[in-house]
C-alpha cells in the first residue's frame, strides 16, 4: 500500500483558489487525499494577507460569558465564496479537510478571568464554534506546536530553554495551582549548571544512562518541579480543551503539530499522553541545517552554545553533553564540520525510521501519526535539501509503519519534489508546461 499524501496550501490561498480545479485534478492523480488551509486571510492591496476569510459570530463567546464585539473590518465576499467553492470540491475528492491555525480575525473577545478559567478554555473553544460554523466543509483544525516548550538552548526564532518566566506566565502558572517561585529556581538551576561543565564531569558522567546523567545536570528537587511542570501543564491543557470540543454542535478533528520525538523531551509535549488527547499528531520530520525547526540545525546550535557557555570543553565533550541531555546520535556525525557534507544514508536509515517508530509507538495508531514532510528553503529558510532526499525520508518513514504525510506548503513545491511524490504515491506527473506545473520551479521557456 503507497503511502497517502496531503498537502498544505498556505498563503496566499488565492494562487490555489483561482485555478483550484486543474491543481486539485493533478494533485487527485498524484495521490493526494487531504488539504489542510490556512491561515484564514486573504491579501490586501498592498499584497499583504491581513484580510479576514469570513465574517466571525459574538454568538458562541458571548453565551460562554465572554466579552467580544465584531470588529469592524474589510472583507471580501468574492474571495470567500471562492474559497468555499474550492472546499467543496475537496469534499466532492473525498478528502479530509482540515484548518491550519483556526482564528477569526473579526472578533475581538476577552477570556474570563484565570481564576475562572486557568486554561482560557472556553475562549479557544468559542473561536473553534465560530470558525467552524463558517466553514461546515472542514472536518478540524491544526494547532502549530500548540503548549510546546522552547527547544532552542540559544535564543532562536524566539524561543530559548531557560529564558525565565514573563509576569503573564508566573500568573498563569499561580492561576494553575504552581509555586512560579519555585519553577524559576529550578529553572535557573539548570541554566547555571549548563554554563559550568568541566571536562572530568562531562568524561567521567558522560551519556551512560540516567542516574550518571542526573549527576552530570546536577538534577536536584527544584529542577525536577520546572520539568515536571513543562509536560504537565500542556498536557492538562489539551485535556480540558479537548472535553470542549467534544461538546460543541458537530464533532471535530483535532490535530497538534510537535516537534520530532527526539526533541519531545525537551519541548515536554509528551506523544504517548498527547496520542489520547488529538486526533492527528502532526510530528515534524524537518532534518535540514540552518534556518529553524530544522533537526541539524537544531542539534548544531545547542553543541555551539554549551562550547560558548563552557569553554574549557573541547568539541567532542559538547557533543557527549548533547548526546546525555536529548539522546540524539547522529550516524557519521562527529564535528560540526561533518554537518556541512549533507545527509548519509545511516541518517535515514536510523533516525528518520527511529523517529517515525517512535511516534508511531507513542500514540499506538499509524492513522494518527501524519507528520509534517518539508526539505528546508523558505518559509523555514534551512540550507536545502535535495528531492533525493525527500524521497529516503519517504522511503524510510514508510519501511518504519508510516501510512500517510503531509507537505508543508504547496508555495514552497518544487518540480522535483512533486515528481517524487507522484511516483511514489500515485500517478508519476508528465511534467506538461502547459498543465499543471509546481510553483517553486520555474516553467520551461520562462528562463
Amino acid at each position: 500500500m503507497a503511502l497517502t499524501p496531503w498537502i498544505r496550501i498556505g498563503q496566499p490561498l488565492e494562487a490555489v483558489m483561482s485555478n483550484y480545479e486543474r491543481i486539485f485534478d493533478a494533485w487527485e492523480q498524484g495521490g493526494i487525499r487531504g488539504l489542510v488551509f490556512g491561515r484564514l486571510v486573504f491579501a490586501d492591496e498592498q499584497g499583504q494577507s491581513t484580510i479576514p476569510a469570513f465574517k466571525g459570530d459574538p454568538a458562541p463567546y458571548q453565551k460562554r460569558g465572554l466579552n467580544a464585539q465584531l470588529r469592524d473590518v474589510p472583507l471580501q465576499p468574492d474571495k470567500e465564496k471562492l474559497l468555499h467553492a474550492m472546499l467543496a470540491d475537496a469534499k466532492k475528492r473525498d478528502w479530509t479537510v482540515m484548518i491550519f491555525a483556526p482564528a477569526s480575525g473579526t472578533i475581538a473577545a476577552e477570556g474570563l478571568p484565570l481564576e475562572e478559567d486557568p486554561y482560557g478554555t472556553q475562549l479557544h473553544a468559542a473561536s473553534w464554534e465560530d470558525i467552524f460554523a463558517a466553514f461546515p466543509e472542514a472536518d478540524g483544525g491544526i494547532v502549530d506546536g500548540w503548549t510546546e516548550s522552547p527547544y532552542e538552548l540559544t535564543y532562536h526564532h524566539g524561543n530559548a530553554v531557560f529564558r525565565p518566566l514573563n509576569d503573564g506566565q508566573r500568573r498563569e502558572a499561580t492561576a494553575r495551582g504552581y509555586d512560579a517561585e519555585r519553577l524559576d529556581r529550578g529553572r535557573q538551576h539548570l541554566h547555571q549548571r549548563f554554563q559550568s561543565f568541566t571536562p572530568a564531569e562531562v568524561d567521567y558522567y558522560g551519556d551512560h544512562g540516567v542516574l550518571a546523567e542526573m549527576n552530570l545536570f546536577d538534577i536536584n528537587e527544584d529542577a525536577l518541579y520546572w520539568l515536571r511542570w513543562r509536560r504537565e501543564d500542556g498536557i492538562r491543557q489539551g485535556r480540558d480543551f479537548r472535553q470542549a470540543i467534544d461538546e460543541l454542535p458537530r464533532q471535530l478533528l483535532l490535530g497538534n503539530g510537535p516537534r520530532s520525538a527526539v526533541f519531545s523531551g525537551m519541548t515536554a509535549l509528551d506523544f504517548h499522553a498527547w496520542g489520547q488527547i488529538v486526533d492527528l499528531l502532526l510530528v515534524k520530520h524537518y532534518f535540514w541545517h540552518r534556518g529553524f525547526d530544522g533537526m541539524y540545525g537544531t542539534v548544531a546550535r545547542w553543541v555551539q552554545q554549551i562550547q560558548e557557555w563552557n569553554p574549557v570543553l573541547s568539541e567532542a565533550q559538547c557533543w557527549t553533553v548533547l548526546r546525555a541531555w536529548l539522546g540524539i546520535r547522529l550516524p557519521e556525525v562527529e564535528c560540526l564540520a561533518d554537518m556541512e557534507l549533507g545527509f548519509p544514508q545511516a541518517f535515514f536509515d536510523e533516525v528518520v525510521q527511529e523517529e517515525t517508530r517512535r511516534a508511531i509507538a507513542a500514540v499506538g495508531d499509524p492513522q494518527k501519526i501524519l507528520p509534517w514532510v518539508d526539505t528546508g528553503r523558505m518559509p523555514h529558510g534551512g540550507d536545502p535539501m535535495t528531492a533525493g532526499d525527500l524521497y529516503r525520508i519517504l522511503q524510510a518513514s514508510e519501511a518504519a509503519g508510516l501510512q500517510r504525510f503531509l507537505f508543508h506548503n504547496h508555495a514552497h513545491l518544487t518540480a522535483a519534489e512533486w515528481a517524487v511524490i507522484s511516483r511514489m504515491c500515485g500517478t508519476a506527473w508528465d511534467e506538461d508546461p502547459d498543465g499543471y506545473w509546481p510553483p517553486a520551479t520555474p516553467k520551461p521557456g520562462t528562463f
